[in-house]
């Protein structure tokens, strides 16, 4: 079944690849965030349907610029510019390591493959989604994910699917980018903010009760994950929606249904702190929390190597060399693994991402007040409600190639470009308007006085 239905949405887009190429990069798009040869790699042994996705999408591109559809203003934004500067540094750093040998469970060729698809395909697809119904789409690709990663994350509690469980922590689809819990988890905080805000876009009674239902499911799909830095990035994007969300009544229910996710969540924190004390009391030289002796060897290398820093993937390398027994353990902080890794410039472009989308949505929430539009209003509170959701993630967790945020930096990007579009339209209507209105009053005037 799933090979047939792989089929036909092939089929599909190939059929659509030029009356409608957006849906090119919708299914690039739904391939890379839900991973499908890993869900249901029995029915991909046999090919690459990242490949071939992403094949169809160029070739959809590459059709649409030679018919005159790209709008190369859209790649006029300083999130595009600072992926490309930081792709850059990838190869520099890679290239001029003073730890040329290393030992790593993942390589540096991998990560620097992985980042470089990640820039070339964010280039294909902000091309490609270039209208607000492609944009529409774009963001159900988000929701339709995260809603069946929730079912997928709960059915395997449910049906005692224990070997997806390590050490009573639900893992994602082994051999995925979502292998490990913690980034897992991060799926859910990106998607939730969108799930909260699109039960008052949709209209029909069943859409606004499946959606209300996903959403304790969403919650235990995390704390499945058991992953703490997630928990309070979930717990901190449900209160910047809830503070967006113009309705009382499910303001209190949110945030009640939040208190007793935190209250039943925070004994399991107790444990693990309680445990982790208990372990430090037994070994008087370990540390009381290993990921706050990770942060100070992250920024104590960031500061020896602030140029072009360790290299990709030198940080445990750079730890031994440096700190020899100190600290076995990673980053745990998306800023200091780029700052660290990559030097102190790339750091400070990973931040850059938070402030553009910033000034992007304040410049939207300004303008939509007297440019109203349903559209972006709803995408501009949902996106930067997951934003500040991964934010937060990102300070306990090693998130520098995770493809759903680039997506969520896409739709941002996108959003304010056709707001900025529909301004400009509208401004020109009303200059042109203008200007008609003052020859026709210049000719009334020069009627009446002869």
């Amino acid at each position: 079944m799933v090979k047939i239905l792989t089929f036909f949405a092939i089929v599909f887009s190939v059929s659509t690849i030029v009356s409608a190429p957006y849906i090119a990069a919708l299914a690039y798009t739904t391939v890379s965030i839900l991973q499908p040869q890993f869900v249901w790699f029995w029915a991909f042994d046999s090919f690459s349907i990242f490949k071939i996705s992403a094949g169809i999408a160029i070739v959809a591109w590459f059709i649409h610029m030679f018919r005159g559809g790209i709008n190369w203003s859209v790649y006029n934004n300083g999130i595009f510019y600072s992926m490309l500067i930081l792709c850059v540094l990838y190869y520099l750093s890679d290239i001029l390591t003073p730890f040329q040998t290393y030992r790593s469970s993942v390589s540096s060729e991998l990560v620097i493959n992985n980042y470089t698809i990640i820039v070339f395909m964010f280039f294909m697809v902000l091309g490609l989604i270039d209208s607000k119904k492609a944009l529409n789409y774009m963001v159900y690709v988000v929701i339709a994910v995260t809603l069946y990663y929730t079912y997928w994350a709960n059915m395997a509690y449910l049906e005692s699917n224990w070997a997806q469980f390590t050490q009573s922590r639900l893992r994602g689809p082994s051999g995925s980018p979502y292998g490990d819990g913690n980034a897992f988890s991060i799926l859910f905080v990106i998607g939730l903010p969108f799930v909260l805000f699109t039960i008052y876009r949709v209209d029909k009674t069943w859409q606004k009760a499946l959606l209300l239902l996903s959403v304790p499911f969403i919650w235990h799909a995390m704390i499945l994950c058991a992953s703490r830095g997630a928990l309070v990035s979930a717990g901190v994007s449900t209160l910047v929606a809830a503070g967006m969300i113009k309705s009382k009544s499910f303001n209190i229910a949110l945030i009640l249904g939040l208190a007793l996710l935190l209250i039943d969540q925070g004994g399991v924190m107790v444990d693990r702190s309680v445990s982790t004390v208990r372990m430090a009391e037994a070994e008087l030289d370990a540390p009381i929390n290993p990921r706050i002796l990770s942060w100070q060897v992250g920024a104590d290398l960031a500061m020896k190597y602030p140029m072009l820093g360790v290299g990709p993937e030198r940080f445990l390398e750079a730890s031994r060399f440096h700190y020899p027994g100190k600290s076995p353990h990673v980053a745990h902080n998306t800023f200091l693994n780029f700052a660290a890794n990559l030097g102190l410039l790339a750091g400070f472009i990973y931040l850059s991402f938070f402030w553009i989308s910033w000034k992007m949505y304040k410049w939207n929430r300004d303008t939509l007040v007297d440019y109203p539009d349903q559209l972006h209003t709803y995408i501009n509170k949902a996106s930067i409600s997951s934003l500040v959701g991964f934010f937060v993630g990102g300070l306990f967790l090693d998130l520098i190639i995770f493809e759903p945020f680039y997506f969520l930096l896409l739709i941002m990007v996108v959003n304010n470009f056709l707001l900025k579009q529909k301004v400009a339209k509208a401004m020109n209507i009303v200059e042109s308007s203008s200007k008609q209105l003052d020859r026709v009053a210049t000719r009334e005037s020069f009627i009446s006085s002869r």
